[in-house]
């Protein structure tokens, strides 16, 4: 059977509404069962938001609007509200812009001069015709004010007219200081008269790299970052690259050949972490020529450069795993006896985009399932980070612990070949001991741990026994792991022997709060003295104040 259409042919159906539009002769065309009823220009923006709003309004599903007009979900909202709270005419109203966001050239001149004679920040901003939020921002930021290396010296005293000096036209015009530094509207001066755009003043560099003739633009510090906002970050490069960096690195990574290379990469990444900018898409909206004096280079890649070289850098996840046990390895080989006891712990990140398809987790703190990732952390006590393992399906951590973690810490040499066995050999010391939380609590996994040399530190979960006589604790000094160093804490402990239901002997430490309330743990670490094993648990604050800050 035959049916009549009910869409012109060129026209985009709105899902499997009557409705549809097409573009004809600069104009969008809104046809309703093949009758025009409105239009707009085709570049009318807040006029295609208004139809697709009354569209929602009129009962067209959203998801169908947004998919004919290539609108996001937010996108369509705003609309829809805006014509609920102030009708068709809010599409029609001239829009306002943002205002002033960085204060430069002359403006941030008249900005230090004003401040300089001691006038407030708000009479500074009335007097520039800018909110005070906007000034104060710049103040902290070091584009204007003290911080921005430009305040006007004081007048000189009149001179006689036998000793006059000439004044230079361009007097006021603002320059280097007297010190050689650039203050922060200097440098944005510069950086808009780049040849390249806007900070790229590398031209031969760039069309070296352009052309093969130049594998990566090494970074060179000549410029004084006294003045330049999150400059600070550099006073971690001598400890990033003690750390084995770039030096490992090298072996086993590589980009094609370009102006942002490996070293370049890795350090804009690194100082975008200290930073707390999570993401590069955060770099939209710093000033590239300030990023890029803080790399050693004339500007910082933007942010689609540098999500290229993610990707380049992670399409070969084997290379990536043989270059995190080289780090790992190294720092062993720094410390050993700082390894001897490793934290574990299972981290959840929530993933609330929507361009990807994640597996929920459950995560504890909103008591949900949601989508995100799992990784399990291998850190050293203090919170120094030795291992991650990302998991896209979460296991339970007590199958983590023994099929995840322990084959990589066997690629790294730990606990070792000549471990003992606990189980047999009460007598002897654990080649290894880990520290987790409850999430890990198994008895028949502690004893299989045992058998290879590996004691346990945790909680004891599900705890319901009789309460100990308070004359068999005594106080005692327990360390405490931070990053800073190992400090101390004034507890009452106390310990006894017993044995798991189906698991090993092991030593029941309970510690007596001021409350009287008695909190145990467990450890199949037979020597080791109870303050040391119970601090050895009161230090995980260190690693879960690594997830926090990292």
């Amino acid at each position: 059977m035959n049916t009549l259409p009910i869409h012109p042919p060129e026209a985009v159906q709105i899902g499997t509404s009557c409705f549809s539009f097409a573009v004809m002769d600069g104009r969008t065309v809104y046809f309703s069962n093949m009758e025009p009823f409105d239009f707009h220009d085709e570049d009318d923006r807040p006029a295609m938001l208004l139809r697709a709003a009354r569209l929602a309004e009129s009962g067209v599903r959203r998801a169908d609007i947004q998919a004919a007009f290539g609108i996001g979900r937010s996108t369509l909202k705003r609309a829809v509200n805006k014509l609920r709270d102030r009708g068709e005419a809010a599409f029609h109203e001239p829009r306002q812009g943002r205002g002033t966001s960085v204060i430069t050239g002359e403006a941030a001149d008249a900005a230090n001069r004003l401040l300089a004679t001691g006038m407030s920040g708000s009479a500074v901003a009335r007097e520039l015709g800018v909110s005070a939020a906007t000034l104060n921002h710049n103040r902290r930021r070091g584009f204007i004010g003290a911080a921005a290396g430009e305040r006007p010296q004081a007048e000189p005293e009149p001179a006689e007219a036998d000793d006059a000096t000439t004044v230079p036209e361009d007097a006021d015009e603002a320059g280097p200081s007297p010190d050689g530094l650039l203050g922060r509207s200097d440098r944005d001066r510069r950086d808009r008269a780049a040849p390249m755009g806007r900070g790229a003043r590398d031209s031969a560099g760039r069309v070296a790299a352009s052309t093969g003739a130049m594998t990566e633009a090494q970074p060179r510090f000549e410029e004084p970052l006294s003045a330049v906002a999150g400059g600070g970050v550099l006073a971690a490069l001598p400890a990033l690259l003690k750390e084995g960096l770039l030096e490992h690195a090298g072996r086993f990574l590589s980009l094609p050949k370009g102006y942002y290379g490996l070293t370049s990469t890795l350090l804009m990444l690194a100082f975008l972490f200290m930073a707390r900018m999570r993401s590069p898409e955060a770099l939209r909206h710093e000033a590239p020529g300030e990023r890029g004096a803080v790399l050693g280079l004339d500007r910082c890649p933007e942010a689609k450069t540098l999500r290229r070289k993610i990707g380049a850098l992670a399409s070969d996840p084997q290379r990536v795993r043989d270059w995190q046990d080289a780090l790992a390895k190294a720092w062993i080989a720094d410390a050993p006896d700082v390894c001897a006891t490793l934290s574990v712990d299972g981290h959840v990140k929530v993933y609330t985009g929507r361009k990807g398809r994640l597996p929920k987790h459950f995560v504890s703190r909103q008591k949900l399932c949601l989508p995100a990732s799992t990784g399990y952390w291998v850190n050293a006590l203090g919170g120094r980070p030795l291992l991650c393992l990302h998991k896209d399906l979460d296991p339970t951590m007590t199958h983590a612990l023994e099929h995840d973690v322990l084959p990589a810490l066997e690629k790294l040499g730990l606990p070792g070949p000549d471990a003992p066995d606990l189980v047999k050999d009460e007598a002897a010391e654990p080649a290894l001991t880990l520290v987790f939380d409850r999430e890990g609590w198994s008895p028949p996994l502690f004893g299989r741990l045992a058998r290879r040399g590996i004691a346990v530190i945790t909680w004891h979960k599900g705890f319901g026994g009789d309460p100990w006589p308070e004359g068999e604790f005594r106080t005692v000094r327990a360390p405490l792991h931070g990053p800073g160093g190992t400090g101390g804490v004034e507890v009452r402990l106390a310990e006894r022997r017993i044995r798991l239901g189906k698991g090993p002997e092991v030593r029941q430490i309970r510690r007596l709060l001021d409350s009287g309330r008695q909190v145990p743990l467990v450890t199949t670490d037979m020597h080791a003295p109870m303050e040391r094993v119970a601090g050895a648990l009161f230090s995980r604050w260190s690693q879960e104040n690594f997830f926090k800050y990292m």
